[in-house]
């Protein structure tokens, strides 16, 4: 009974965001106009259940009946995130004809590529563009071919739980040429409000034209990472988790409950980079909790997710009492946790459940990209919070000179999912990025900077110097060349993002350069070798028949591959697609932005396209974006169909896990199956490049301030710190202590008249205080909403409560206390 109340508690918190206001409304799925079974070329909507084979195995829940729709189903309603798989399946098998980006189009697009299938003349068709409802609003619009041709297949398999099947289908479609058509040509179209494409009697999904469709879509990426966190971390999608972890938050891998080090210690460093990089595009559209969007924090979102990632890593610091050796960055075993599919929330009340096991050290590429987080957020964060920025500073650095010390001992991570095959240069490099940055302007210190471009201690790179693309020595200057082994950008290959974080902050314009102490003439010498750099990184990991010639030096061009008509850039995998898909799209639109070249711009944008619905199969393959989604991703804590518990039903019901970027294909079948983990599952890494692709993309804002930048708390305390009035920073190693993840410390003190109620929040959380009598009436409320993290004390005057037995009653988040106290007695 437990299990059940906790799942369906989590439900209802996952659900609630249906109803209510979001800042990504206009890239949420919308039901069609009509629901009806027709063929495309008539204006069929959804596929019949007809062609659903039922399983005879299942009496559980079946297949609805022939001609059923959904009972909450409203002419271009919101989908609802806990709609039965089986009508997602009959919306999304519907393929249509018309692939268009189901989030939307950047107004500065010069194409706003969308594709028409058929098997005529591409000039025989025109197409016409109506408002949400059908209204014309644009009209004899002209394709053109592609010059291909493309089919799809798509297999379904549903389940019940884990033994028993529900349904399956299994749908294609014939080879047909590709037309593709520019919404560009059409003049006049409205932004910011849904419209489809019409061919004939066929509508498309949804989309919009906006500046801020990216930034829309930023909003909905982060949401993953929400749902991805571990520990009581508030959490919009389950309650707390795993609260028995020696070393509890952080965040979970991916469709399981492991926190593994390759991919959280990748996600840390992408997050506080990014919110550092571009704090202009980082928006203060959420509280701790994604669910609340009207009671914010004040903190811009992705930087207060890079915190949630710093707590965990400082939390191992401080279990390790500093000894990099004992330090643990992989929490679980694969073995032991994929036993048993449930919700996160679920585990802690098994009967076996213990502390997972922890893998211990840390080698030279974990450490660089939890100094370089631990860096960037000492700055980023520091507004915000100054002693826990101190704090990041002062482990940063000690990170980095152990990593730098053992830069050629590997990673003690192997738990069968990742490989730690893995050079630590771009790691490191993005650390002495990070803390050159962190600590030149108090210091005038040059020693980070060297360690990245001269010293010869590091690596010595004299005898390749001549070639402009390298350096004189430093983690830029590692003889093999600073380049990726076979991927523009993952988990193990952070080059890009290194040589953009150095050009973003120290060589973009001579004002930057001078301040954090380089030469106008040195920015420009390094800032050829960076791009060169950039080059080849895009050039070498391409595939593709296609071609964009780009410019290397004086007497070489560099040829970057991509296949159409999907704008694919790597070869042929099977498992991870789209996150390879997604390290490319982000190392394009680096490059791009570098070096101002549009061709390449342009060609990132068509990637993006691809991923949102401008496929084969017309499906977002981001969650909770656009109007069809997969529905059996390889998620425990989302998707039932994998529930081992016991023969019947899980207690809990499938809720979309909006943000996730899953797997994906290269091949012409796209299957959905939660046991077809390769490609319905999701990833931190994967995620992770994809939300900075958007950030990217997004629109500027002013950069966010705390909502009173003039006042600093510094008695302030959270999870990362001490009360400062008890502990001596001044110290040199001080480094503040880590509580227990969801401690609140509600402490009373009753002085008859006068009663204080005295709290600490571990993180900014909902606070609501009342007073309530024994026989449950309401004397005192005090609902302040979002407070952040800290001590905070309240004061009632008792005077005309009448004497006897009282409650206070203290709910922050998920945490809930209650004390007693006697008045007048």
């Amino acid at each position: 009974m437990k299990s059940t109340l906790f799942g369906m508690v989590a439900l209802g918190a996952a659900l609630s965001v249906s109803a209510a206001e979001t800042p990504y409304d206009l890239i949420r799925p919308v039901f069609p106009m009509v629901w009806d079974t027709s063929s495309v070329a008539d204006g069929g909507t959804v596929l019949s259940f007809s062609q659903f084979v039922a399983s005879k195995n299942d009496s559980l829940l079946g297949v609805p009946e022939l001609g059923s729709k959904p009972a909450d189903f409203k002419a271009n309603g919101y989908i609802s995130d806990s709609l039965d798989q089986a009508y997602i399946d009959a919306l999304n098998l519907k393929v249509s004809n018309i692939r268009v980006n189901q989030a939307g189009y950047l107004l500065s697009d010069p194409e706003k590529l969308f594709y028409y299938a058929t098997s005529g003349e591409c000039a025989d068709v025109s197409y016409s563009v109506v408002d949400l409802d059908g209204k014309e609003l644009a009209k004899d619009g002209a394709l053109s071919s592609t010059e291909t041709s493309a089919k799809y297949k798509r297999i379904v398999k549903a389940s019940s739980n884990a033994v028993i099947d529900r349904y399956t289908v299994d749908i294609g479609d014939s080879t047909k040429f590709i037309c593709a058509g520019k919404l560009a040509d059409m003049a006049g179209l409205p932004n910011d409000q849904r419209l489809r494409i019409k061919v004939g009697k066929e509508y498309s999904s949804t989309f919009i034209i906006s500046d801020k469709v990216y930034s829309m879509l930023r909003d909905v990426s982060l949401k993953f990472f929400g749902a991805q966190r571990s520990g009581d971390s508030e959490s919009w999608f389950h309650g707390p988790s795993h609260l028995k972890d020696t070393i509890t938050g952080g965040w979970y891998d991916a469709g399981d409950y492991v926190k593994e080090g390759p991919t959280m210690t990748y996600a840390f460093m992408m997050l506080s980079a990014f919110a550092t990089l571009h704090p202009e595009r980082d928006e203060d559209h959420y509280a701790f909790n994604h669910n609340e969007t009207n009671n914010t924090d004040g903190i811009p979102d992705i930087l207060r997710e890079a915190r949630h990632g710093a707590e965990f890593f400082l939390r191992s610091y401080e279990y390790a009492k500093g000894d990099f050796e004992k330090m643990a960055v992989t929490v679980g075993n694969i073995n032991n946790d994929h036993l048993l599919w449930d919700r996160p929330e679920n585990m802690d009340s098994r009967e076996d459940a213990k502390p997972r096991p922890l893998i211990y050290g840390i080698g030279p590429a974990f450490s660089g990209s939890i100094a370089a987080g631990l860096a960037f957020l000492s700055q980023s964060y520091a507004a915000y919070d100054k002693t826990f920025a101190d704090s990041c500073l002062k482990v940063a650095e000690k990170l980095y000179a152990y990593g730098k010390a053992n830069k050629d001992a590997g990673e003690n991570c192997e738990n069968e999912a990742y490989s730690c095959v893995q050079k630590p240069e771009d790691e490191l490099a993005m650390a002495a990025i990070a803390l050159h940055y962190a600590t030149y302007e108090k210091t005038k210190k040059m020693d980070y900077m060297d360690d990245l471009t001269i010293n010869k201690d590091v690596y010595d790179n004299s005898a390749n110097f001549k070639y402009s693309a390298g350096f004189a020595g430093g983690w830029l200057g590692i003889p093999d060349g600073f380049k990726s082994n076979g991927w523009m950008a993952d988990y193990q290959n952070n080059y890009s993002i290194a040589l953009y974080a150095f050009y973003k902050l120290f060589l973009a314009d001579s004002s930057a350069s001078m301040k954090y102490g380089l030469s106008d003439s040195l920015r420009v010498d390094y800032l050829e070798r960076i791009t060169k750099r950039l080059v080849e990184h895009v050039v070498e990991c391409a595939h593709g028949e296609s071609k964009i010639t780009l410019p290397y030096d004086e007497d070489a061009e560099l040829a970057l591959s991509y296949s159409t008509p999907w704008y694919q850039s790597i070869p042929a995998l099977e498992a991870d697609v789209n996150g390879y898909e997604a390290g490319a799209l982000m190392a394009l639109l680096i490059y791009a932005e570098v070096t101002g070249n549009a061709q390449v711009r342009q060609l990132a944008i068509n990637k993006m396209n691809a991923f949102l619905g401008l496929n084969r199969w017309d499906i977002s393959f981001v969650m909770g974006v656009g109007d069809k989604n997969e529905a059996h991703p390889h998620s425990r804590m989302a998707n039932p169909e994998g529930w081992n518990g016991n023969s019947g039903l899980a207690p809990y019901r499938y809720s979309t896990p909006v943000g996730a970027l899953l797997g994906g294909v290269l091949n012409e079948t796209l299957s959905s199956d939660w046991r077809y983990y390769t490609g319905t599952e999701t990833d931190l890494w994967y995620n992770v490049s994809f939300l900075a692709a958007t950030v990217l993309l997004a629109a500027d804002r002013p950069a966010v301030l705390p909502k009173d930048s003039t006042k600093i708390d510094s008695t302030k305390t959270d999870t990362t710190k001490t009360d400062s009035a008890k502990a001596d920073s001044s110290k040199k190693d001080y480094i503040p202590s880590v509580s227990p993840a969801g401690a609140s410390h509600l402490e009373i003190a009753n002085h008859g008249n006068v009663l204080d109620v005295n709290y600490v929040l571990p993180t900014a959380r909902n606070v609501r205080v009342s007073l309530v009598s024994i026989k449950g009436k309401t004397m005192k409320l005090y609902n302040p909403g979002q407070q952040g993290a800290g001590r905070h004390a309240l004061q009632w005057n008792m005077e005309q409560v009448p004497a006897g037995a009282y409650i206070v009653k203290f709910s922050a988040g998920s945490i809930r206390e209650y004390k007693v106290v006697r008045i007048g007695l």
